[in-house]
């Protein structure tokens, strides 16, 4: 996996081409996609305008990429990237994750410090609350701890609280951990989490998709979710409240066909209400980590873990889950009560303050949700002639206020 200063004329062309499909106007993460799935890299897609119609996309996006409006912005992450101390992962690369390339919105992009050969192991992402209690983190370090040592790579997001558990719980043993950031690969955040990021630098693995120097941007963590549960076979949330971004990811996981777990908690306990609600509706209740190993069975046996992998203390009795969860039993009823146990954010699991976002992108997006129904993110970007990055803040901002609500596949949809 090489560094800026390894790779190779080949490559570096289809880093251009990457970086030219990133910072394109009008295409979002599943056009990106898409066009790399029909034309298999990004240099051949960028080779055929012309054929961009048949992958799905629109004239105006065609016209947007050979303006080449794009090129500043793509040129600088160019040069940042040329002093970067990290691997650059591609598309088409024999490390890229299968798990990840199957998303209809994966992305074409990684940044990576630490030990690649993780992206080959099994991975179970574990997330919850940054505002944790002792508790919480103590069951979250003890199922990390189990699961690594059969040798699964436990994922998080770097945060605080359960994340920060869960990684450190994690790095000791054979399986260790992936961390997936919500800014730029060479971005430390929280301050406080200085001396994991060097040991994750080391001895597990350090993913981002964005840009050298993104900042910690509100909008950035629901997007970096969808790479924690993309990587995984299966997501446990635990402490989670009624309305924590942790809940994102759980719908991340469902729309991506993954398992999803909860540790129900104790009763009348308000740091547990959204994994207790995960449980009413199909989630596998978790007591320990051989009730995850027990469910995933058939997909890790290929990996040669079983129960009869974990270690002795971490076999106490467990108690059986009901069936998988449903996609639909998350869909919104007509009384709209779902929309608001899954789909706003809190400042309990995102930053305390949104990106941000001129009122009016957010009144002409509302207005044109209003006057066309539901519409996927990227057909909202090309019909308000606004960037991923431009789109992104307003949608957030929406979903936060209870305007709009995010359905599967990346739609949105005025309230």
């Amino acid at each position: 996996m090489p560094a800026w200063a390894e790779l190779g004329e080949e490559v570096r062309k289809e880093f251009w081409a990457v970086l030219a499909l990133r910072h394109c106007r009008g295409l979002g993460a599943r056009s990106r996609a898409r066009l790399l799935k029909t034309f298999n890299s990004a240099y051949r897609a960028l080779q055929s305008r012309d054929a961009w119609k048949k992958a799905g996309l629109s004239q105006r996006q065609v016209d947007e990429m050979a303006g080449e409006s794009w090129r500043p912005e793509a040129l600088e992450e160019w040069n940042k990237a040329g002093k970067l101390n990290a691997r650059i992962l591609l598309w088409g690369d024999s490390h890229y994750p299968e798990r990840l390339r199957e998303l209809s919105d994966a992305p074409i992009l990684l940044y990576c410090r630490g030990d690649m050969s993780l992206l080959r192991a099994p991975a179970i992402a574990i997330v919850g609350s940054r505002r944790a209690t002792k508790h919480g983190c103590d069951v979250a370090a003890h199922i990390a701890r189990h699961l690594a040592a059969c040798g699964i790579a436990v994922a998080s997001g770097m945060a605080q609280g359960i994340d920060r558990a869960v990684h450190e719980a994690a790095l000791g043993e054979t399986g260790k951990s992936i961390g997936v950031l919500g800014t730029g690969i060479d971005k430390i955040y929280p301050r406080d989490n200085k001396e994991l990021f060097a040991r994750m630098s080391k001895e597990g693995l350090l993913l981002s998709e964005f840009p050298p120097g993104a900042q910690p941007l509100a909008t950035h963590f629901p997007i970096r979710n969808r790479i924690i549960s993309g990587l995984s076979l299966g997501v446990l949330i635990i402490e989670a409240a009624s309305r924590s971004g942790s809940l994102i990811t759980a719908r991340l996981a469902l729309e991506q066909n993954r398992d999803v777990f909860a540790v129900p908690g104790q009763a009348l306990d308000a740091h547990s209400i959204g994994c207790q609600d995960l449980v009413r509706q199909g989630a596998h209740p978790v007591f320990t980590a051989e009730d995850i190993l027990r469910d995933l069975a058939d997909q890790l046996k290929f990996f040669g873990i079983s129960r009869e992998t974990l270690p002795e203390e971490g076999k106490p009795p467990s108690v059986s889950g009901p069936n998988k969860i449903s996609p639909d039993s998350l869909k919104n009823g007509d009384d709209g009560s779902a929309a608001q146990k899954f789909y706003p954010l809190s400042p309990d699991d995102s930053l305390a303050a949104i990106a941000p976002c001129p009122p009016e992108n957010r009144n002409r997006l509302l207005e044109c949700l209003r006057r066309n129904g539901d519409m996927q993110s990227d057909a909202l970007a090309a019909a308000l002639n606004l960037t991923a990055a431009e789109l992104s803040p307003a949608l957030v901002s929406l979903e936060m206020t209870g305007q709009i609500k995010r359905l599967p596949g990346a739609r949105y949809k005025a309230l």
